[in-house]
């Protein structure tokens, strides 16, 4: 699952100063308020902070990062779709595309796609087609609760039993669908440097449903990556939710970032994410 060498060749610093947008804990717990459609702000409770934090090229690691350890890693991957603004290519085109990739790349014997969200910053073509932008606050996508009620809330009984009888995980599967990404890239935290303190369990309030993730609080001892100039024939896997205690990475947390090393004409970020649930079973 190594990344072609050819892929490492790009002109960015060995790491980056900035700021991540972190949580800061108060003793309640905090909520998601999510947005009806995509014209409308999600709104939070509870108090942010911005914290310096140093940022590694993780193009330049001397061991190269894989999901199972770090909970994150870039791999080579084309597709034949030609425009991610199309939906019926993004399902009837690039989902078994993934579904392929993932069963050959990690090993999964069941792979199921269930959601996708493209991520844009610029305002007019965001609302043009009905996308949301990037997401600068730290987190994880599950937590310890809601990694396994993903698949009894998405998937029928049967395949939900066979999933939960065995090892399962939830990987999301992020790409650039524009230039490549220089503005608001995506900082991954190595799953080795957080601690438990660390993940802080959120209500995410839907109209229909109730959902949880882990906001993520600042620690000095958390290690950020980020993949500069991510292309279109590159994915990003994150490890967000993993039901093995054997050591390897569970969740992996992560988040937008300005990059103080591009210049401020650069194009505006356009992605997607794939969220996937994955049987090893």
């Amino acid at each position: 699952m190594t990344p072609d060498s050819s892929a490492l060749h790009h002109d960015a610093p060995a790491q980056v100063e900035t700021t991540l947008h972190f949580f800061v804990p108060d003793g309640e717990k905090p909520k998601v308020l999510m947005a009806d459609d995509y014209t409308q702000e999600n709104r939070r409770t509870g108090c942010f902070r911005d914290e310096l934090v140093i940022i590694h090229n993780g193009r330049l690691a001397d061991q190269v990062p894989v999901l199972e350890r770090e909970g994150f890693e870039l791999v080579d991957h084309s597709s034949d779709v030609s425009n991610f603004y199309d939906e019926d290519q993004i399902t009837g085109d690039h989902y078994p595309e993934i579904i392929r990739f993932l069963m050959e790349a990690t090993g999964a014997s069941d792979v199921h796609i269930f959601d996708h969200t493209l991520r844009v910053e610029d305002m007019d073509k965001r609302n043009t087609n009905d996308t949301r932008g990037p997401v600068p606050i730290v987190h994880n996508d599950y937590t310890e609760k809601s990694g396994p009620q993903r698949i009894t809330d998405l998937l029928p009984p049967d395949r939900a039993e066979k999933f939960l009888s065995g090892r399962f995980a939830l990987v999301n599967v992020w790409r650039s669908i524009g230039p490549d990404v220089q503005r608001l890239p995506l900082a991954v935290a190595d799953s080795r440097t957080m601690a438990e303190e660390d993940f802080i369990a959120t209500d995410m309030v839907y109209s229909d449903r109730l959902g949880e993730i882990y906001q993520i609080a600042g620690n000095p001892s958390q290690r950020w990556s980020y993949f500069p100039n991510m292309n279109r024939n590159e994915v990003l896997l994150l490890k967000c939710f993993d039901s093995a205690y054997d050591g390897r990475a569970r969740y992996t947390a992560h988040g937008a970032f300005e990059d103080p090393s591009v210049p401020a004409d650069t194009p505006p970020r356009e992605s997607i994410e794939i969220r996937t649930l994955l049987s090893f079973t």
